[in-house]
């Protein structure tokens, strides 16, 4: 066997044997094998007081759905597929039900299941080094739940990548995102949470929100409570605090404001449904190609102007894209995963 298996075989017991999926005997090696090792039995002891707070989390705080099985795919890039076989949003939607086997295989991950594995081979001492960046990045229609160190809740969106800084949670708690995800930040005025996305920063004032970062669009920020400071990090940088229900843009250099019309609108992704409240034709498009793998292309700058107000909840990726045309009035045509939409003349 490989030292890579012998890795993951370590890892993976070590999981199961935490959240209690032993049997009696197994159980039994576990503390026999802890009590040969006090530094080993402390870095265990640690990982067993994590898991214990990620299950205490609610369940729409919680889902690493298959992480065993999913822990050297994180890195992979979404998969665009072709229109015909592109899934529904009800056979996606996240399951939101945590386990103790999942926050185990959860904190692991976290941990890192290498630098974990090193930890715990006979005469090792615990590691003390910064803990290098990670990288999470979700393929196209699969959204997927993160609990990072400190206790926070990420929910991460379709084909988006968040990547936790070197370091994370000695000094501050840095992260960046491209695409959507939802904070839940445990809040700690001693060491900052800050998101970085596109010419935004967020920074975490004791609070939950949503942010939306896609190419060649406004960064937004919609807080669903507490309070955030959002900042432009551009040439001329401004800043502003929202509260709980109000949403701001970083465009230009500008962090404008505004009342969130409906959070059921912004965090109905989370659901697994689309819900569009006005939105601009640009964002329809993201999400099209977030959660299906299909590139949403204006023929003019008429249909590209228009807005969008409606709901799907588990409709094809053909029947939501009937119901947008009409909603637009619009006609389309598809070109392998391309849909064009015109004006009707």
């Amino acid at each position: 066997m490989s030292e890579a298996d012998v890795r993951n075989e370590t890892w993976e017991r070590i999981a199961r044997l935490v959240a209690g999926e032993g049997t009696p005997a197994e159980l039994a090696e576990l503390e026999r094998w802890l009590a040969a090792d006090p530094a080993r039995a402390e870095l265990v002891g640690r990982l067993r007081a994590a898991v214990d707070r990620a299950a205490r989390a609610s369940p729409a705080d919680l889902d690493v759905e298959a992480a065993l099985a999913r822990v050297h795919d994180r890195m992979a890039a979404g998969q665009v597929r072709p229109l015909a076989s592109a899934p529904s949003l009800r056979a996606r939607r996240p399951l939101w039900q945590s386990t103790l086997l999942r926050a185990a295989a959860a904190v692991i991950i976290l941990l890192g299941a290498t630098v974990l594995y090193r930890s715990l081979r006979p005469g090792s001492q615990p590691t003390a080094g910064p803990v290098a960046a990670r990288i999470f990045q979700t393929p196209v229609g699969q959204a997927d739940t993160l609990q990072l160190a400190d206790g926070s809740t990420v929910v991460l969106a379709p084909a988006s990548r968040l990547v936790v800084a070197a370091g994370y949670g000695t000094r501050d708690r840095r992260v960046t995102l491209d695409g959507v995800a939802w904070f839940a930040v445990r809040h700690d005025p001693r060491r900052q949470f800050t998101v970085a996305a596109g010419d935004a920063l967020i920074t975490d004032l004791g609070t939950a929100f949503a942010v939306r970062a896609d190419p060649a669009q406004p960064v937004s920020v919609a807080v669903t409570e507490g309070a955030v400071r959002l900042a432009s990090n551009a040439a001329s940088p401004s800043s502003v605090i929202l509260n709980a229900g109000e949403n701001g843009t970083v465009a230009g250099g500008v962090a404008a404001v505004g009342t969130v019309g409906g959070m059921d609108a912004t965090l109905a992704w989370t659901r697994g449904r689309l819900v569009f409240a006005d939105a601009p034709f640009a964002q329809v498009a993201a999400e099209l190609q977030r959660w299906y793998g299909v590139r949403l292309v204006a023929g003019g700058t008429t249909v590209a102007a228009r807005r969008l107000a409606s709901e799907f909840d588990g409709e094809t990726a053909e029947a939501e894209i009937a119901v947008i045309a009409l909603a637009l009035d619009a006609r389309f045509e598809t070109r392998g995963d391309t849909i064009i939409m015109r004006s009707v003349p």
